[in-house]
């Protein structure tokens, strides 16, 4: 026969349960509801309950009961809070409790005056007498916990001792558990600061891989091609492609079939060089994670400056052997011409037969942007694409030695293919051999001043009529005199009287010898026209009813601009 169970081994049945499962790791509300089961079954109180403050500690809330009705909950809970913080006279047992630390113990509600807020839930629950015992937790005071019997109790110390008791060793259970839920969420936390620490560590030495790999496409000579092959591998890119400043490919790997990537498909990095953006990397459809993607293209792009600024300077190099070498091919010096003839033929270069071509683009303010100009990078360009051909800048001017199998149709649809604008235009003059690119640049230069800025693009002495014919005249002294012949007494009028006699000359000839067409372009009346003309007529002894006394005119203004153009200080540099 089963021997009988006293209440102190039932007590400390129900004590070691609660201890079990604060060991064992329950949540606090587990215990909560543990503690009134318990508290119900060993203290003889018909309900228990646990109250717990709100967020803002501002009322205590049921939050675990045994016996107690749910819509007697709710009314306390939501139409008749217990709060805290207030006078006290008007708080609640339980407020009290919570409040002061102290138990209190309400015998019978009914003769309770500060009770009659909660009266009314008191009698539909059906409970006289309220025992609200502080739960703690250490120092502070955290909760209630709360008996209620239907009969009347007067206070007995001994029960309120063994309640104080349950609730002291159930405070004890939930920091226990409190303590455990700590240790188990700074484990966590460790656990993920350990997993956080392994995957940088393992994407640190992915890095690392990329930064290797990369490197070896810089110390192995390879070019911007090999680069974007290389990167998209890394990043598993479906396209990847390296863009200049303008939007210029430089290179590119892979399917650029890209229409069905969406934007956030994409990614890209900057290429900098001295602080400026030189070039973009962009990348669509990587497969690689983004972080990784992102990781992979800046350590591309730190190498792509590298090959970049390599290049550069090989190309800049190579520009400043080629302008010197057509400086010094062009140059009035025979010592000069003869020394560059060997550096261009050491080099392999072409200087015979050769026709001088020498360009301008007049949308250019001046010199020292020329480079930057399409005329300029189209003429790099071609010097890349075509070795042998010797081309520079001369000045303000590009000069190349262009075959002479070549016409005039043939360089400008080389020139076209750049995208060049219609203000290029160039003139070709031929050269008799390497003697003679000095005499042909002078040619090529002049008609370019005094003719050539006018379709087609590019066009050759031959096209340029009187003025061409004039700027092969190697007697520059005959030239001079006749243009000081026919012209000398009209500067001189010009000089002394200001009658822009040289200007109403010109322009009266540029406009097919219409007085009325020049006098609107001179602001002046036609009549005074008229008299210059007449005045130009007397000073000159020509007449313009003559066709060879225009023809005079005509030939001396053309001699007298290529005076001006082919001032020999303008060709050297």
């Amino acid at each position: 026969m089963a021997q009988e169970v006293t209440p102190s081994a039932v007590w400390i049945a129900a004590l070691e349960l609660l201890a079990r499962q604060a060991g064992a790791g329950s949540s606090p509300e587990d215990l909560n509801e543990r503690l009134v089961a318990v508290g119900r079954q060993l203290t003889g109180f018909d309900f228990c309950a646990v109250l717990l403050p709100d967020e803002s500690r501002t009322q205590l809330l049921i939050r675990a009961w045994a016996g107690l009705d749910a819509v007697y909950v709710e009314q306390i809970n939501s139409g008749n809070p217990l709060t805290l913080g207030t006078a006290a006279a008007s708080e609640s047992p339980s407020s009290r409790a919570f409040t002061s630390g102290v138990s209190v113990w309400v015998s019978d509600i009914t003769q309770h005056a500060d009770f009659t807020q909660w009266s009314g839930p008191a009698r539909a629950q059906g409970y006289r007498t309220l025992l609200a015992v502080p739960l703690r937790a250490g120092d502070q005071i955290v909760g209630t916990f709360n008996c209620y019997n239907r009969e009347v109790i007067e206070p007995d110390p001994q029960l309120r001792h063994l309640v104080e008791a349950l609730a002291d060793f159930a405070s004890a259970a939930l920091e226990i558990t409190r303590l455990r839920q700590a240790e188990t969420s700074r484990l966590n936390q460790l656990e993920e600061l350990n997993e956080e620490l392994r995957d940088r560590q393992a994407r640190d030495e992915q890095s690392e891989q990329f930064h290797r790999r990369l490197t070896d496409v810089a110390l192995t000579n390879s070019d911007l091609a090999h680069l974007a092959h290389e990167c998209a591998q890394m990043v598993g890119a479906v396209f990847l492609k390296i863009v200049d400043d303008s939007g210029f490919v430089l290179a590119q790997a892979g399917s650029d079939s890209i229409g069905d990537l969406a934007p956030k498909d994409s990614s890209s990095a900057s290429v900098l060089l001295h602080g400026e953006l030189a070039a973009r990397i962009e990348a669509f459809g990587a497969t690689l994670d983004p972080d990784m993607a992102a990781r992979a293209l800046e350590h591309a792009a730190t190498v792509c400056a590298l090959l970049l600024l390599r290049d550069r300077t090989a190309a800049e190099a190579e520009a400043r052997f080629r302008d010197d070498l057509i400086g010094d091919l062009c140059s009035g010096d025979p010592e000069r011409r003869a020394a560059a003839r060997q550096r261009a033929q050491r080099a392999n270069l072409l200087v015979a037969p050769v026709q001088v071509v020498v360009m301008k683009d007049d949308g250019e303010g001046g010199g020292a942007k020329v480079d930057n100009s399409p005329l300029g990078r189209r003429m790099r360009s071609i010097s890349s694409r075509r070795p042998h051909l010797v081309c520079g800048r001369l000045g303000d001017y590009w000069v190349a030695l262009w075959p002479s199998n070549e016409g005039a149709e043939d360089i400008a649809d080389t020139l076209m293919h750049g995208a060049i604008g219609s203000h290029v235009h160039a003139v070709a003059a031929p050269a008799s051999g390497p003697e003679d690119l000095a005499r042909a640049f002078r040619l090529a230069r002049g008609a370019l001043e005094l003719g050539g800025a006018r379709a087609p693009v590019v066009r050759t002495i031959e096209d340029m009529g009187v003025v061409g014919l004039l700027l092969q005249l190697e007697d520059h002294g005959a030239v001079a005199s006749f243009t000081d012949r026919v012209l000398g007494a009209l500067r001189q009028s010009d000089l002394e009287r200001s009658t822009d006699l040289v200007l109403t000359l010109r322009t009266y000839l540029a406009n097919d010898c219409r007085a009325d067409v020049s006098a609107q372009e001179l602001f002046v009346h036609k009549n005074t026209i008229a008299q210059r003309l007449r005045r130009i007529e007397k000073l000159t002894g020509l007449a313009f009813s003559s066709p060879s006394d225009v023809l005079q005119f005509s030939a001396a203004l053309a001699a007298d601009d290529i005076r001006g153009a082919s001032d020999p200080s303008t060709v050297e540099r």
